[in-house]
C-alpha cells in the first residue's frame, strides 16, 4: 500500500534487513497496521497514521506533552523491540513522519552514507543497559557519648572520612565492573545517572551504562556481569541491575567510518 492521501502521513520505525523474512509486529501507534518500503537492500518498517492525529502540526502541538508522548513513544519502541528479537534493526527517532512513501525514501537517501555506516556497526548486535543501586548507607561505627565537644567533633570526622572511603572503595566497584563489561562488548556508553522522579527510587543511581554486545557473545556477557554482582557489587552494599536485549538505541551515531555501503553484499 503506497499511501499518497493527504489525510495520511507514513511513520518509519526503522530499517531491517531486506532479504531476511522475518515475522512482523500485529499493530504499531494508534493500533496502525505495518508494512515495509523498500531501501536499497534493506527496508523501512513503517505503519500509516492519521495526519489530524499524527501530523506535523500534531507534533508542534503536543510534542511536548507526556500525556499525548508517552503511549506514542511506547509504541515506536515495542515494534521495534519485537523487531530486534527476530534479526537485526537500526532504530529510527521520533517524530519519524513523511507525507509519502516516495520522501521518506528520498530524506533516507540524502542520509545513506551515515546510514550504510551505521547498519554496518550495529549488525549482528544487541544494546543491553547496566544500572547500579546502594542498597545500604555507607556504615556509621557505633560509638559511646563523647565526653567533650572536641571528641564530638572529632568523632564526626572520623565518620565522614569512614563514609567517605566506603563511597570511594563503591566508586572503585563500580568502575571495575563497568569495564569489565567493556571488554566484553564492542562499544559502550556512560549516561548521567537518572534521578530519583524518574526511577522512582529513593536511593540514588550510581552507575547508568550502555553496552553494543555481538549476539553470539549474550551469554558471556550476562556471565561477567552476574560474576561481579555476586563477588563484588552485592557484598559491598549495592545492587547491579542489567536489562536487554534492547534495540541499540545508544548505538546509532557510533558507527565504523569505515562502514560497507548499503549495494554490497554482506560477507
Amino acid at each position: 500500500m503506497n499511501v499518497d492521501d493527504a489525510t495520511f502521513v507514513v511513520h518509519a520505525y526503522g530499517l531491517i534487513q531486506g532479504d531476511e523474512p522475518r515475522p512482523m509486529p500485529d499493530h504499531g501507534i494508534a493500533n496502525a497496521d505495518i508494512r515495509t518500503i523498500p531501501f536499497h537492500r534493506l527496508e523501512v518498517v513503517v505503519s500509516d497514521l492519521a495526519a489530524a492525529s499524527f501530523g506535523e502540526a500534531a507534533w508542534a502541538e503536543h510534542g511536548e506533552d507526556t500525556r499525548w508522548l508517552t503511549p506514542v513513544a511506547a509504541a515506536h519502541h515495542e515494534v521495534l523491540q519485537h523487531l530486534v528479537e527476530h534479526g537485526d534493526v537500526l532504530p529510527l527517532q521520533l517524530p519519524g513522519i513523511y507525507p509519502s512513501d516516495e520522501v521518506l525514501v528520498d530524506a533516507l537517501d540524502s542520509s545513506r552514507r551515515d546510514l550504510e555506516r551505521a547498519w554496518r556497526f550495529l549488525a549482528g548486535h544487541v544494546e543491553w543497559s547496566l544500572q547500579v543501586f546502594p542498597t545500604s548507607p555507607p556504615p556509621t561505627p557505633e560509638a559511646t557519648a563523647p565526653r567533650s565537644g572536641r571528641e564530638y567533633l572529632e568523632r564526626r570526622r572520623s565518620q565522614q572520612s569512614a563514609r567517605d572511603e566506603v563511597r570511594r572503595q563503591r566508586e572503585l566497584l563500580v568502575m571495575d565492573t563497568h569495564e569489565a563489561l567493556v571488554r566484553e562488548a564492542t562499544a559502550s556508553v556512560v549516561r548521567a545517572p537518572l534521578d530519583s522522579a524518574v526511577t522512582g527510587r529513593e536511593e540514588p543511581m550510581l552507575l547508568n551504562s550502555a553496552y553494543l554486545v555481538p549476539r553470539q557473545e549474550e551469554q558471556g556477557f550476562l556471565q561477567v556481569a552476574e560474576e561481579h554482582h555476586h563477588q563484588q557489587v552485592a557484598t559491598a552494599g549495592m545492587r547491579l541491575e542489567v536489562t536487554g536485549p534492547w534495540p541499540p538505541y545508544s548505538f546509532v551515531g557510533a558507527a565504523d567510518q569505515n562502514g560497507d555501503d548499503l549495494t554490497r553484499t554482506a560477507p
